[in-house]
């Protein structure tokens, strides 16, 4: 069985990186790029994250609808919110768990008092992401958003199993430790063979500029 659509979205500074040296959460972007990651997001049925993502922000990007005055709204629908974790606690004081969203957990361990925590389900990693991707797929996930952080997007792209990037490039120079893919790991996961085509570029304010990366 095929497994999901798998895209990356991220927001990434000139010199690679997500977030500031001092870390904790933080959004790169201009708004025309949050309007830019509505329009990905409302395009999956689910997105992932690793827990170092959900301790950084304690919550998820809720998508919004603009309207012909520029105003938002937080949609209705919004794609299954996945969280990668062995952890067995969580913090339910995080604003993630009262954010109007399914909640889902991929666990390589069982999660003791699952209900208190108001994941909707769990589900068990099967020895490889590719294995568990099928597990998605045959639940209804045919699109999903890789929304970070460094290894759990470095453990997908060890796979192959990465179809689509997008990309806002930010210019601007930050330096620190956080980069999009861990840099101590790199050279054991090029693949010099896997080539990627430009599906569309949109130039976006503040010079930024959008990139839609296929695996060709």
């Amino acid at each position: 069985m095929s497994i999901p659509r798998i895209t990356i979205v991220v927001a990434s500074s000139l010199d690679g990186r997500i977030a500031f040296p001092q870390g904790g959460e933080s959004h790169l972007g201009s708004e025309e790029d949050r309007k830019m990651l509505d329009q990905n997001l409302s395009m999956v049925d689910a997105t992932i994250f690793g827990l170092g993502t959900l301790k950084a922000h304690e919550s998820t990007y809720l998508i919004k609808n603009h309207n012909r005055n520029n105003e938002a709204k937080i949609s209705k629908s919004q794609p299954i919110s996945i969280v990668a974790s062995n952890s067995k606690k969580f913090n339910s004081n995080w604003k993630y768990f009262t954010q109007p969203i399914r909640r889902w957990l991929i666990s390589s361990s069982k999660v003791d008092n699952l209900s208190n925590n108001e994941f909707e389900k769990q589900l068990f990693f099967e020895d490889s992401w590719k294995k568990t991707l099928i597990s998605l797929k045959k639940r209804g996930i045919n699109d999903l958003a890789l929304l970070g952080g460094a290894q759990l997007i470095n453990s997908f792209i060890k796979e192959d199993l990465i179809t689509d990037i997008k990309i806002t490039i930010i210019p601007r120079i930050i330096g620190g430790r956080y980069t999009w893919i861990p840099p101590e790991q790199t050279n054991a996961i090029f693949n010099l063979k896997r080539l990627w085509e430009i599906k569309s570029i949109k130039n976006l304010m503040n010079n930024e500029i959008h990139i839609h990366y296929k695996k060709i």
